[in-house]
């Protein structure tokens, strides 16, 4: 039961990210949606359909049990910045073995096709975003006990894409 290790609120969230996932994957298994022509004014579309199948507030959120007795305002400014951070880490990491597979209904692909870039400048842009998220974070966090779950996820999560063969970034 997720109200044992979290507290209501966050519990809630990570039910709500675990039902977006759910929802995300059939939206984009829906053929519909698969084969649509994507508008080039639809700018916001990559995103929300990444935010949907990355479960990343979950991810957020389970950094925080309630047995590390963190008040929710120390962490809750940058929830929004740990899901970006966790959704676009996946997508820098995940781009090379998508690129050498073809893959282009993805985040990064359906970025440069809304803003008009050529695919390597927006993954570019991804890392650009994907640092800043990092550095708000650790400003926010650092005086605080919320900075070492942070810490330790941030090292957990690279490492884990790079020993799994599937990402390929061993061939990097």
């Amino acid at each position: 039961d997720l109200y044992l290790y979290w507290d209501t609120i966050p519990a809630n969230c990570i039910t709500l990210a675990a039902m977006d996932y759910i929802n995300g994957c059939l939206l984009e298994q829906m053929p519909a949606i698969r084969d649509m022509k994507l508008s080039d004014d639809a700018q916001s579309w990559p995103y929300f359909l990444r935010n949907k199948t990355g479960s990343a507030a979950a991810y957020a959120f389970m950094l925080f049990p309630k047995d590390l007795k963190l008040d929710l305002s120390v962490y809750i400014q940058v929830i929004e910045d740990i899901v970006l951070f966790t959704n676009l880490v996946n997508d820098v990491l995940s781009f090379h073995k998508e690129y050498l597979a073809g893959e282009t209904n993805n985040y990064v692909s359906n970025r440069a096709h809304v803003s008009k870039k050529h695919i390597l400048d927006t993954l570019q842009d991804v890392v650009d975003d994907t640092l800043a998220a990092h550095a708000r974070i650790t400003k926010v966090l650092q005086s605080t006990d919320a900075a070492i779950p942070w810490k330790r996820f941030v090292n957990g999560y690279i490492a884990f894409h790079f020993t799994l063969k599937r990402y390929r970034l061993d061939e990097l």
